[in-house]
């Protein structure tokens, strides 16, 4: 199983949950290139673009997985072509309210010699003077959006797309809000997860994305360049164009290639985050622990491997998990003032409450303990996993259950 940056061995006979496993993309630079050259819903780059324009491209940060040095590139190149200089691009880290990062990871994300030539920066979410407030959605978000990203004459998104918990699936609209969006606005909208139509693999119907999706068309982006990933991690498919009919179609695509039906439930689902970053802290590692929850029984167990190296992830997600003992005590509280962070207490502990899991990380046991999970030392792995096979029980592996979707048929 993946674990960090590294594996741990596991070893038995089950059941292998995966999704229908495409091959990588053969010649993966060329592919971008294609999809910029033949977008869905609108023209070429090369053709909206004019020379000594100011052009703001926003790139996923360091939690994500979306190969931004292999988008960032063919993208420049297309400016550059059409008489945009390096000085006029500016690539924007689509933070929403995740920690700031190091130069480290900025250049990590974009590549060396990206990050040598364009300018860069973190968006602060919380930096007032950073943000302009561009109009209201219909649901009542005053969105709040990058300064530096508004004033842009073109405005470019990338990233990947996931099944995604809250807003159906990851990418295109969601660079925006909550991704350089001001705390007031991602407030609004991550406060919507407590209405029963926010869920993955939902688009019509879904609050959250059709908040986002207002939200977006108050910024009217340019255009958008996103790819769907396979299990390992490279790209599957690569869709660019409109923000919404583009980003429609690589939801399709999501559904093709990450999606996977199975019988019936499971009684032990044994399954991995997919590794580094993934893993990175248990704000990321629940996403995919959650996917994993999707064919197991009521009251099944889950033993999942997520390192978690940066611990929570978030400040009010930790505060919430040691002052609170219940799912039904946070949802009180967040009924009264809603907090971005302390809703991935809810979710962890509502499912520590649901299901009998067992977590193999770095985390603090103490803290494992108050998530309602049952803490795992990575060394002592294999010991827990053969206590749980007990006979007779229906037993199945997912190896990346942050890029699978398993659904019962």
């Amino acid at each position: 199983m993946s674990f960090g940056q590294g594996r741990l061995d596991v070893r038995l006979e089950a059941d292998l949950i995966l999704p229908q496993e495409p091959q990588p993309l053969a010649g993966e630079t060329a592919a971008v290139r294609r999809a910029l050259e033949r977008p869905i819903g609108t023209r070429p780059l090369a053709e909206i673009v004019r020379p000594g324009e100011r052009v703001a491209i926003v790139v996923n940060d360091i939690t994500r997985l979306a190969h931004t040095d292999l988008l960032l590139p063919p993208i420049v190149e297309t400016l550059n072509r059409a008489g945009v200089q390096d000085a006029d691009i500016l690539v924007v880290f689509a933070l929403g309210l995740h920690r700031r990062q190091t130069d480290t990871e900025r250049k990590k994300i974009v590549g060396e010699e990206m990050f040598r030539r364009l300018r860069a920066i973190d968006h602060i979410a919380d930096d007032d003077a950073s943000l302009v407030a561009v109009g209201t959605t219909s649901f009542g978000n005053l969105v709040e959006i990058n300064r530096e990203v508004w004033e842009a004459d073109r405005i470019i998104l990338t990233g990947e797309i996931i099944h995604h918990m809250i807003a159906g699936y990851s990418g295109g609209r969601k660079s925006l809000v909550p991704g350089v969006a001001g705390r007031r606005t991602i407030t609004f909208n991550h406060r919507m997860i407590l209405e029963p139509g926010c869920r993955a693999g939902v688009l019509e119907g879904n609050p959250a994305h059709e908040d986002m999706l207002e939200a977006c068309r108050l910024i009217d982006p340019d255009f958008i360049l996103n790819v769907v990933l396979t299990t390992s991690g490279r790209p599957a498919s690569v869709v660019a164009g409109h923000y919404d009919l583009a980003h429609r179609e690589g939801s399709k695509a999501a559904d093709r290639l990450l999606l996977t039906e199975v019988d019936e439930p499971y009684d032990l689902i044994v399954a991995s985050a997919g590794g580094h970053p993934m893993d990175i802290d248990l704000r990321q590692t629940h996403k995919a622990m959650e996917k994993a929850c999707e064919v197991l029984r009521p009251g099944g167990t889950l033993l999942f491997y997520g390192e978690c190296s940066n611990g929570a992830g978030h400040r009010l997600c930790e505060e919430y998990l040691w002052r609170y003992d219940t799912a039904a005590a946070m949802e009180e509280a967040l009924r009264r003032e809603f907090a971005v962070g302390a809703h991935k207490a809810w979710w962890v502990v509502r499912m520590g409450e649901h299901y009998d899991v067992h977590l193999v990380s770095g985390l603090d046991p103490r803290f494992v303990e108050r998530c309602h999970f049952k803490h795992v030392p990575p060394a002592r792995h294999a010991e827990r996993l053969r206590e749980l096979l007990v006979p007779s029980a229906r037993v199945g592996v997912i190896p990346n259950a942050a890029f699978t979707r398993p659904v019962i048929r």
